[in-house]
């Protein structure tokens, strides 16, 4: 490569094709040796001085200071032209993103103003009392069967329930938010105008009480949890400038919420059904005390004891085998915690 450079050198009228094809390897590896600019420059005009006939081939130094800027206005020229072409393509791109972010922007604000306006635009369902009784006309309706009469009020209400799913992430949702639990941890999340800082955000979670809300606007959540929260446990987040989330720890990780803000649209608890994954990340006493919750309501659901009501008619069992001098068959055993006083068919 050597040989190579000094041909350059020496031939200044060397094509440029050559010169960038062949040399870019020696010049590189140079580079990497000087390790910066000046230091580069130092070696090669130490190089011609040493190696070449530029200094002392030439009578007046101005023809070789002029033949040294000739070459440095060319690729300076170049450089210059390349800097312009790399700062509008980096503008055109700039231009194009902040094109792009406005259209998602416009778009999420038409969404949210559009899911603004439809939750507006839902009747209230609003308490009618009437200030005089009013006389309806009887109709003859038939008389429901025998079987359907007999059955509680209470029993026909846990039938028609028993169609509908668990609810969604164990939670619901209103018209200003959206939640989901485990048994210990409740996740909230808080649609926001798209664009907005957390600086505009305001924030404050008590123990038992919340408010959530922009500055300088009405608060979108305010009210009494459900159950107590441990604060200094709880953390909230603002995702993709549109979503307030909070996350909850509850001060008891052993119960359900069946709303999350009181006085907003309650769920039905027995109807959650926990992930078996999430059981095994429990240790032995509280995994056995959720999973004796579990079965009690499942139990309760199929009208069958739970497992203190099958505990307490084993040790009446056990004390009637220990007393058959006694007669039990006019007993009316109340194990408790039923409509029906708690006589269930063990057998």
């Amino acid at each position: 490569w050597l040989k190579i450079l000094v041909a350059a050198v020496q031939s200044p009228h060397t094509t440029t094709a050559m010169a960038d094809d062949r040399l870019d390897g020696v010049y590189l590896n140079l580079a990497q040796q000087a390790g910066s600019i000046e230091p580069l420059l130092d070696s090669f005009f130490g190089f011609l001085l040493r190696k070449t006939d530029f200094y002392t081939g030439i009578a007046d130094e101005k023809e070789a200071e002029k033949m040294v800027m000739k070459y440095f206005s060319k690729y300076s020229k170049q450089g210059k032209k390349k800097r312009e072409d790399e700062a509008e393509k980096n503008r055109l791109a700039d231009e194009e993103r902040k094109r792009r972010a406005a259209e998602k922007r416009k778009k999420e604000e038409e969404e949210f103003n559009r899911r603004q306006g439809e939750l507006k635009s839902q009747p209230k369902i609003e308490e009618v009392v009437d200030e005089e009784p009013k006389i309806t006309e009887v109709v003859d309706e038939p008389m429901p069967a025998a079987d359907e009469a007999d059955k509680p009020a209470e029993d026909k209400k846990d039938e028609e329930e028993d169609n509908t799913p668990p609810p969604p992430g164990n939670g619901g949702s209103t018209d200003r938010y959206t939640w989901t639990q485990t048994l210990g941890a409740v996740e909230v999340s808080i649609p926001v105008r798209p664009g907005t800082k957390s600086k505009q955000c305001v924030v404050e979670m008590g123990v038992s009480k919340c408010k959530v809300g922009l500055k300088g606007e009405p608060p979108i959540i305010e009210g009494l949890w459900k159950d107590k929260i441990r604060p200094d446990e709880c953390m909230w987040n603002l995702v993709d400038n549109k979503l307030i989330v909070l996350t909850l720890e509850k001060h008891d990780q052993m119960k359900w919420w069946s709303c999350c803000i009181q006085g907003d649209p309650e769920i039905d608890t027995k109807k959650i059904v926990p992930e078996n994954s999430k059981l095994s990340d429990l240790d032995g006493e509280t995994r056995q005390t959720v999973e004796k919750m579990m079965f009690d309501q499942r139990q309760k659901a199929a009208g069958k004891p739970t497992s203190d009501q099958m505990k307490q008619h084993e040790l009446l069992e056990k004390f009637k085998q220990a007393h058959p001098e006694m007669d039990f068959s006019k007993a009316n055993v109340n194990y408790g915690g039923s409509s029906s006083g708690g006589n269930f068919n063990f057998g």
